[in-house]
């Protein structure tokens, strides 16, 4: 049974995750930046009405009073222009920056930086028109127009919400003055701007998880894929078995060609095989060779044929072999007993010598 056809039943693996996020699919929902760009919107009104008051009704005197007119006599619109861009910059500006700020922000606090590899590769494939006709017509583009008229209908039921409990208010605007009149506006504007954010960051919540559930279900893996994918990563076990034995028959036969330079084989006698050399260079006795069953054999040939004397000590040898590496030197605690050996060995040669 093929990748694709087995059942995919397994939790995605980092690098799953990692290569869907280089292609940009990602949990994000656009809902959560148009929710707090409305609640800021709405908290810049509701903080800021006397400065906008301000401005609206300096730019309302200028325009209709007579420095505009003698902007216009006097052959100046550059001035009025001037004027007016300055003060709808400061009635606009503010909103706009800080629902900008608040638009990338929320962006990243969803997915963080995001560096986009392969979404930009080109697809010649979404040149089909019918693949094109088919992504039309697909579930997943239902699902959003579905989700689109269910979330219209309810903002505009916020709206409507708001603006009922308001009426009573509508009918005494008639005699109010322009400063109450623009009071009532930004009060009503902020209250619908907040009733709508409130509305969209519940959306937005409900969107994200299903965009979350929806991504973990498409990034699901089928226990061959992760086969395949850790094959990929660490390389093929019969290969890495091959090269581990290679390493190790290397180093046993470096090992081996150490034995002939030994000043002793300790022995436990037919098991383990210790194999330690000593000279001025080293500041205690040094582990050359060392091995158990078959290869303490072979250790043992190697030392009767170049004369190197082999010493049984059950003990010592089974301490060395479970304690110590190949080129570790002998610790304190053990250089008494290796001494009593090294002396032995000597005093044998030296008899030999006479």
């Amino acid at each position: 049974m093929s990748g694709s056809d087995e059942e995919k039943s397994e939790q995605a693996t980092d690098t799953r995750r990692e290569e869907f996020r280089r292609q940009g699919n990602v949990a994000q929902t656009r809902e959560l930046s148009t929710a707090l760009v409305l609640l800021v919107s709405a908290g810049c009104i509701f903080a800021l009405s006397q400065f906008f008051i301000d401005q609206f009704f300096s730019l309302f005197q200028t325009t209709f009073g007579d420095q505009m007119v003698q902007w216009i006599r006097t052959d100046r619109p550059t001035e009025a222009l001037v004027f007016g861009g300055l003060k709808l910059t400061l009635l606009v500006g503010p909103v706009l920056i800080i629902s900008a700020i608040v638009g990338i922000s929320s962006s990243v606090v969803q997915i963080g930086f995001l560096q986009i590899e392969d979404a930009f590769a080109p697809k010649f494939e979404r040149l089909d028109p019918v693949e094109g006709f088919k992504r039309i017509f697909s579930v997943r583009s239902l699902s959003e127009g579905l989700k689109s008229i269910i979330k219209f209908a309810i903002l505009g039921t916020v709206v409507l919400t708001i603006l009922k409990g308001e009426f009573h208010t509508f009918p005494h605007l008639v005699s109010a003055d322009p400063g109450r009149l623009l009071q009532f506006i930004g009060s009503l504007t902020a209250k619908i701007l907040f009733g709508l954010g409130m509305a969209m960051l519940v959306i937005a919540g409900a969107d994200y998880f299903f965009l979350r559930w929806d991504l973990e279900k498409k990034m699901m893996m089928s226990k061959q894929e992760i086969k395949d994918e850790t094959k990929q990563r660490e390389g093929d076990p019969m290969i890495k078995a091959r090269i581990r034995r290679m390493q190790r028959n290397a180093a046993n036969k470096r090992m081996m060609d150490a034995v002939p330079k030994a000043s002793v084989i300790v022995t436990n006698p037919t098991h383990i095989a210790i194999a330690l050399k000593y000279d001025e260079g080293l500041p205690a006795p040094q582990v050359i060779a060392k091995g158990g069953d078959l290869l303490a054999e072979k250790i043992k040939e190697i030392a009767r044929e170049h004369g190197v004397p082999i010493i049984e000590n059950k003990p010592l040898a089974r301490t060395i072999f479970k304690t110590l590496k190949i080129g570790q030197v002998i610790p304190r605690e053990l250089f008494v007993a290796v001494a009593e050996v090294l002396s032995f060995v000597y005093k044998m040669k030296r008899k030999k010598a006479r």
